[in-house]
C-alpha cells in the first residue's frame, strides 16, 4: 500500500485521497453514525465515533476495504480521541461523560489493530482527556479546564500537571523535536519535556484561535483562526497571517490537508494559504496521513 490521506465523519463517512487533491472511495454507513477521529499505525488506519449508545470503530489497509464492529458505550463512554503508540505498539482511544456531574469519568481503551479493544480502563483525575501525543516513552494528553497529564507505562498510570488553570486549557498536543507541544485560544502556545513540567504560555491575538498543531519532521505548524504559528523547537515562533484556515489538518507528501464546515477538504502546501480541493455531502471530522 502506498501512503494515502484519509478523512472520515458523519453517517459513516470514510473517503481516501493519493496526494490530497483528488478523493475517491467514498463509503458511508448509516445515517448519525459519526467518526470523530482517524490514526494510522500498524500498517492500518483506524477510526472511532459513536452511533446511538455504541462506540462504533472501522479498520482498513487499503482505504477500500473496511472491516467495521461496534463497542458497547452504554451512552457514556464515547471515544472522543484517538492516537497510536509506537512504544507499545497499539492504538490508544480516550473519552469520557463531559455531561456528568462532578466527573467526566475519563477513560482510554487499547488495540493492536483497530479491530479487537480492551476493556475500558479508567484514568483518574475528573476532567477528560481529549488528546494525547506520544513521544520518549511518553503519552502526553490535554483535556478540559487545562488538564494536562502524562503517562510513562503505556496508560497504565497517570501524573497530571500542579496548579493548572482553566484559562491555559490546550486544544490540541504534538511531539517533535523531543518535545511535546500544546495550542489553544487565543494564540496559546506552551511546550513540555515530559507532559508535565510546561512552559510558561505564549499568547496571540483575541480570537486566534489555534484548533491543530502538526509537527512535519522539521517544524510546528500550529493552525488557527486568521493565523498559523510556525517554530522550529516549539519555543521560538513565526506568525504568519492565513486564508480560509482549517479547524483540522494533518500533513504528509509534502501538502497539508485539512477540513472545514460542512464537509468541505482543503489542501495547502504552505499552512498558509487553503484551498478547497472537495466537498463531500456529509461533514468530514477528521483526517490523517500515513502508508
Amino acid at each position: 500500500m502506498g501512503a494515502l490521506f484519509v478523512a472520515v465523519g458523519q453517517d459513516g463517512l470514510r473517503i481516501i485521497s493519493d496526494d490530497g487533491a483528488t478523493w475517491k472511495n467514498v463509503q458511508v454507513g448509516k445515517e448519525g453514525e459519526t467518526y470523530r477521529a482517524v490514526v494510522f499505525g500498524n500498517a492500518r488506519f483506524v477510526a472511532v465515533g459513536s452511533y446511538g449508545g455504541d462506540n462504533i470503530v472501522a479498520s482498513t489497509s487499503d482505504g477500500a476495504a473496511w472491516e467495521t464492529g461496534k463497542k458497547e458505550a452504554k451512552y457514556s463512554k464515547y471515544m472522543r480521541g484517538l492516537g497510536f503508540d509506537p512504544a507499545q505498539k497499539q492504538f490508544v482511544a480516550i473519552g469520557g461523560d463531559p455531561g456528568s456531574v462532578g466527573s467526566s469519568a475519563p477513560f482510554m481503551v487499547t488495540s493492536p489493530d483497530g479491530k479487537t479493544w480492551s476493556d475500558f480502563q479508567s484514568v483518574p483525575g475528573k476532567n477528560m482527556i481529549r488528546r494525547i501525543a506520544f513521544g520518549k516513552g511518553l503519552i502526553a494528553g490535554v483535556g478540559d479546564r487545562g488538564r494536562r497529564a502524562a503517562s510513562s507505562d503505556g496508560g497504565k498510570t497517570w501524573q497530571d500537571a500542579p496548579d493548572v488553570k482553566a484559562i491555559d486549557t490546550l486544544a490540541d498536543i504534538a511531539f517533535g523535536a523531543g518535545k511535546f507541544v500544546g495550542v489553544g485560544l487565543n494564540g496559546l502556545r506552551m511546550s513540555s519535556d515530559d507532559g508535565l513540567e510546561w512552559s510558561a504560555p505564549q499568547r496571540g491575538d483575541e480570537g486566534e484561535h489555534l484548533n491543530t498543531i502538526i509537527w512535519t519532521g522539521k517544524e510546528f505548524a500550529a493552525i488557527g483562526a486568521g493565523a498559523t504559528y510556525f517554530s522550529d523547537d516549539g519555543m521560538t515562533w513565526k506568525k504568519t497571517p492565513n486564508q480560509n484556515a482549517p479547524l483540522t489538518a494533518c500533513f504528509g507528501g509534502g501538502v497539508y490537508v485539512g477540513t472545514q464546515w460542512k464537509g468541505r477538504i482543503l489542501m495547502s502546501r504552505d499552512a498558509v494559504a487553503w484551498t478547497p480541493v472537495h466537498k463531500a455531502e456529509q461533514h468530514v471530522e477528521a483526517v490523517c496521513f500515513g502508508g
